[in-house]
């Protein structure tokens, strides 16, 4: 599977779970999934080794030239494909915590045992809720 079909797949998945919550969820807009309005970027990946050791875990391309752009995004949905029979587990990211990087990496192959900076979004659902909220107050 490339990693094309593999976001693709994502997408499809996070469109679930959105709906199934409720909100009103169309593909496109400026990035992957409009969510009641909330732009949504979905970036899935697989474990894979990026260190010399050898270690695996997750990277997520969040900023490309030309390609993607998290800035575009009220929130970034992080997918870690650890088995291919299982849901993924899932970081939900405000776009604004991202600030200007590049990636986000998930330097672990048990993404749910992962206690590092994107811990706090680990399967945070409510993050579109308050992003929606905070919205509608502005």
């Amino acid at each position: 599977m490339t990693s094309q079909e593999l976001g693709a797949i994502g997408e499809a998945w996070v469109y679930r779970q959105l709906e199934r919550a409720g909100l009103d969820v169309e593909f496109g807009g400026p990035a992957d999934l409009l969510a009641d309005g909330l732009v949504v970027e979905v970036k899935a990946a697989r474990p894979r080794g990026y260190r010399s050791d050898g270690r695996k875990g997750y990277q997520f391309c969040v900023s490309k030239e030309g390609h993607t752009n998290h800035k575009r995004a009220a929130v970034v949905v992080c997918l870690c494909w650890w088995d291919p029979t299982a849901d993924p587990v899932c970081f939900v990211i405000p776009a604004g915590a991202l600030g200007d990087r590049r990636k986000v990496v998930i330097p672990t192959a048990q993404p749910w045992t992962y206690a590092g900076k994107w811990a706090r979004w680990y399967r945070r659902w409510e993050t579109l809720a308050d992003l929606l909220e905070m919205d509608s107050d502005g």
